[in-house]
């Protein structure tokens, strides 16, 4: 795929989250040659355009449209290059815990639990939040992270032992690893991200904020390290006589083919039990079929538990089709 088609395809997720303001910008540098200039001279892993539009509003670029936008980049494109080299996405939505929540009910505790990518690890206090689907609701009712997700069941109508029960499985132990893992105390690394979110998603920075703030009351061990070749050192501190589960949200699309694959077999080799919440076509070995009339915006992601789909979802985890 060309830098070009990247920010193209960026331009309609953005508009289906709700980011007009984004999606401009991106179709302003789609069909730009000299902003794509600018861009294809960073390596080409921090071409992403939810990073490079980040870098920009973190280098102070002026908001506004792309016409506003454009002398900037090119005028500061130095910086620009230079800032991605220093930058990953760290998409961190602690909304994917709530399908992760789903799958976690059904893993026997106590647990000890290992997140690859954890970025900040706010994904790791997925038993600290609590959810609501209609009128289900588990986790912790008095959380001050609420969750929501809209659950379809397919094939049969819902019943109790479909959605969790509160309370989650006891995690006894919880780290994650990151090649640049983010320090919720520290309020510079937790500016970048916000700096992340789209601009005019505030619902999306005060849950970040609210999730930043539970989790600086007990902050996660995150261990920077390779996806890979940091989990078993990380799984040999988890404690024994606990069920180990490795949870991966959103991640494995950053490793090469058979990177992944080398994950998986990792986890096989540790024993874990393994949720993922990926995109549906990534992995060969997790096969889902997309139910019925369902668009490919709610087909986005596969829930599954051990490489066995438990349904799809949408990318951020708000909108799940479970099956039955």
């Amino acid at each position: 795929m060309s830098t070009s088609d990247r920010f193209l395809a960026a331009a309609l997720a953005f508009d289906r989250e709700g980011s007009p303001s984004q999606a401009e910008l991106a179709r302003g540098v789609a069909g730009d040659p000299a902003a794509l200039a600018v861009v294809d001279r960073a390596e080409e892993a921090r071409r992403q355009p939810v990073l490079v539009l980040a870098v920009c509003r973190w280098l102070g670029a002026p908001h506004g449209a792309w016409s506003v936008l454009r002398p900037w980049l090119l005028a500061r494109s130095d910086d620009v290059v230079a800032e991605l080299g220093r930058r990953l996405t760290q998409t961190n939505d602690v909304r994917r815990c709530a399908p992760l929540s789903i799958a976690l009910a059904r893993v026997p505790g106590p647990i000890a639990l290992i997140e690859v990518g954890a970025s900040a690890g706010l994904c790791l206090g997925v038993d600290r939040y609590g959810y609501r689907s209609g009128d289900r609701s588990w986790g912790d009712p008095s959380s001050t992270v609420q969750l929501g997700i809209d659950v379809v069941v397919e094939g049969a109508a819902r019943s109790e032992a479909e959605l969790p029960t509160a309370p989650l499985p006891e995690i006894v132990w919880r780290a994650g690893i990151d090649l640049d893992p983010v320090d919720v105390r520290d309020p510079d690394q937790v500016a970048w991200l916000a700096t992340l979110l789209p601009p005019e998603r505030a619902d999306r920075r005060d849950l970040l904020g609210r999730a930043v703030a539970l989790a600086r009351t007990a902050p996660p061990r995150l261990v920077a390290a390779d996806a890979v070749d940091g989990l078993a050192p990380l799984a040999a501190e988890a404690p024994t006589g606990v069920t180990l589960v490795v949870v991966s949200t959103g991640t494995l699309v950053y490793l090469p083919g058979r990177r992944r694959q080398a994950f998986v077999d990792q986890v096989g080799r540790l024993g874990a039990r393994w949720i993922s919440y990926e995109r549906r076509d990534l992995l060969s070995d997790v096969v889902a079929e997309v139910p019925t009339g369902v668009s490919p915006d709610d087909a986005f992601a596969a829930l599954a538990l051990d490489g066995r789909v438990l349904g799809v979802g949408d990318a951020h985890g708000s909108r799940l089709h479970l099956r039955a």
